[in-house]
């Protein structure tokens, strides 16, 4: 089935390549650029580079490159189709399906995005702009929040009344059906239907793009018999487990500290965040989950849990480090003061003490050890065994055996413990968890599939790095030019200039895009390009300028630096030149074949001539476009 064009830039647009990539490779940032260890070949010094500003990815090691949707082909192995739908889901695009069903479900979760963006906006207006909402403001207030920080998070106010929301809807003319479904009315008995947060300050829900998909509303009025706290139940856009409160905020300051800090609460979460602690998400005052986990993956290896200070907090921080371990994530925990949560260490202290505290986070073993000389355990030879043996249980959680092996080294070390002991105790609980995947695997594996193995195409780089420099300038400037640089370009050279077949038919691809009134965006220039060789080309062209350490290119121009036109400019010298070369050349071979079979040389020896005052010409042009790039 044939996805419509204006959706497959729809679903591009609405997918950051650096989010995406970030979820499978490890990226750091490194100038304008983001680097890790390429997922396509193996490699010990980064060489896989991830553009935001172009939306494009490029490894100088292997060659491979090209946009988000060739990366999910690549990666997953899939086809183009099956990789935009994969895409579409992932940012809640609804896309044309084989059934009219299936199509309905797409669009109606578009109007439930829209109605919670409405919605969202109404509550913000309802706290700042109305005397009702002043209750709620001075609540914010009181918890320090600023002005900027309310507007930032978006927060609220739903007014006591039961219907509020339902008249702005009508007004917006949104259906009572479509707001049951929002999670934001409940339907009474009789069929009517009422306002399911009411006189309560409301916190937005973000998803990890900026979409509003749920509420979280604290209670503001005595006589409210709803818990402190309620939330939106599920809905197709909203699932409580998936997300978590803040990640939209904070994902690229995640990113740039390596690390993400784990709170609980919303309050907790904005009150950091304002101190200037940015790189932190909450759980929403839910248990930490598996996909709440993997959502952190994508930006970082590296959890910070920050937990109160009593038995219930401990007990959550350590299902939480077991869970973190399993998702191969490294975890470390920062223990707050008796009677302190988040919110008020930072409000009474500050971001500095709250930095410092987490800088002092200790290691899930000895925040394991010391849960458990609180319980008073290691205090007999029983409880020292308990201890050791929930360590190295968490220790068989991970992944990676390297890794597990320097944890047993360091608590037989610590312990004082033979290292053969704690592998005896540390294979029964690996033992456990391969009988319970294949128990899983037996169950959920279809009859008659294969277990699928990736396998990547090899395309030697030296098949891309053939292609003349001076042809990939030309390229680039094309890309980066548009119309008017293509325009330039064809103006003084045709396709059959280029020597190499793929930079020809890249080429030519551009020239026909131009005439046909078309952008070029490189994004999509990817997708259209069906030539595996052409799709690492493009990609590479548009990442030279951050790879080539002076930025000079072989015609000359600075290419980080020099705008197209004059790229293409010095390029369509080197060029012209070389053609001219090569006919003069091929002229003498012909002048010389013609001498010796007696035939007349005089055409041969005029158009030599001609060639030759050509290319004086190419050079008097060129001395003078360097004293004049007007010229």
């Amino acid at each position: 089935m044939r996805i419509p064009p204006e959706k497959i830039d729809e679903v591009r647009l609405a997918t950051d390549i650096v989010d995406y990539i970030g979820s499978f490779v490890r990226l750091k940032k490194r100038g304008k650029n983001f680097v890790g260890l390429c997922p396509f070949h193996t490699e010990k010094t980064p060489s896989f580079n991830v553009s935001p500003e172009r939306q494009m990815y490029h490894c100088f090691g292997c060659g491979v490159g090209g946009n988000v949707v060739t990366f999910v082909m690549e990666y997953e192995k899939v086809s183009f189709v099956e990789a935009i739908r994969s895409l579409a889901e992932k940012a809640g695009i609804a896309l044309p399906q084989f059934t009219p069903e299936a199509e309905a479900v797409a669009s109606e979760q578009e109007q439930l995005y829209e109605v919670c963006r409405v919605a969202g906006l109404f509550y913000h207006r309802c706290l700042t702009e109305t005397n009702e909402g002043k209750l709620a403001l001075e609540y914010f207030h009181h918890r320090g929040f600023s002005d900027e920080t309310i507007r930032l998070f978006g927060l609220g106010y739903a007014p006591s009344s039961w219907d509020a929301l339902i008249k702005h809807a009508e007004e917006k003319k949104f259906s009572l059906e479509l707001l049951e479904k929002a999670g934001l009315v409940r339907k009474r008995d009789d069929g009517t239907y009422y306002d399911y947060f009411r006189g309560r300050a409301v916190f937005p829900i973000f998803s990890t793009t900026g979409r509003v998909i749920g509420f979280g509303a604290r209670k503001m009025l005595e006589d409210d018999p709803l818990g402190k706290y309620i939330n939106s139940p599920e809905t197709s856009i909203y699932n409580k487990s998936r997300i978590l409160y803040g990640i939209s905020h904070s994902k690229e300051t995640i990113r740039e500290h390596d690390n993400a800090i784990l709170v609980e609460g919303y309050a907790d979460l904005i009150s950091v965040f304002q101190a200037g602690v940015k790189n932190v998400v909450a759980s929403s005052g839910t248990a930490l989950t598996e996909d709440q986990i993997r959502l952190i993956g994508r930006y970082t290896k590296k959890i910070t849990i920050v937990y109160d200070a009593d038995s219930a907090g401990s007990s959550a921080a350590l299902r939480g480090v077991d869970l973190i371990l399993e998702n191969d994530l490294d975890v470390r925990v920062a223990a707050l003061p008796e009677s302190e949560d988040p919110d008020s260490f930072v409000r009474k202290h500050g971001g500095e003490a709250f930095r410092k505290l987490v800088e002092g986070a200790i290691s899930f073993i000895d925040f394991i050890a010391q849960t458990y000389e609180k319980q008073g355990k290691l205090s007999t030879p029983e409880g020292q065994a308990q201890t050791v043996r929930a360590i190295v249980q968490s220790i068989a959680k991970m992944k990676d055996e390297l890794k597990r092996n320097f944890y047993i080294k360091h608590v037989a070390e610590k312990y004082k413990l033979y290292e053969s002991t704690l592998y005896r105790e540390l294979e029964k609980f690996l033992g456990e968890q391969r009988r319970l995947k294949r128990e899983r695997v037996e169950v959920s594996r279809p009859v008659g599939i294969p277990v699928f193995q990736r396998e990547i195409v090899d395309i030697p780089q030296s098949v891309v790095t053939e292609i003349p420099a001076v042809e990939r300038d030309l390229i680039h400037a094309m890309v980066d030019g548009g119309k008017d640089v293509v325009q330039f370009v064809f103006q003084h050279v045709t396709t059959d200039d280029f020597t190499n077949p793929h930079s020809k038919t890249l080429a030519a691809h551009l020239l026909q895009k131009v005439e046909e009134g078309e952008e070029l965006d490189p994004s999509s220039l990817v997708d259209e390009i069906e030539d595996s060789v052409q799709k690492r080309l493009l990609a590479e062209v548009i990442f030279s300028r951050y790879q080539l350490s002076k930025g000079w290119s072989e015609s000359g121009a600075n290419i980080e630096q020099a705008d197209p036109q004059k790229v293409a400019s010095d390029a369509l010298v080197v060029l012209r030149r070389r053609t001219l070369e090569k006919m003069i050349e091929e002229n003498q071979r012909l002048l010389r074949n013609a001498s010796q079979s007696g035939e007349n040389v005089i055409p041969f020896l005029e158009r030599h001539q001609q060639l030759l005052e050509g290319m004086k010409e190419l050079e008097s042009k060129a001395i003078a476009h360097q004293a004049n790039p007007d010229v």
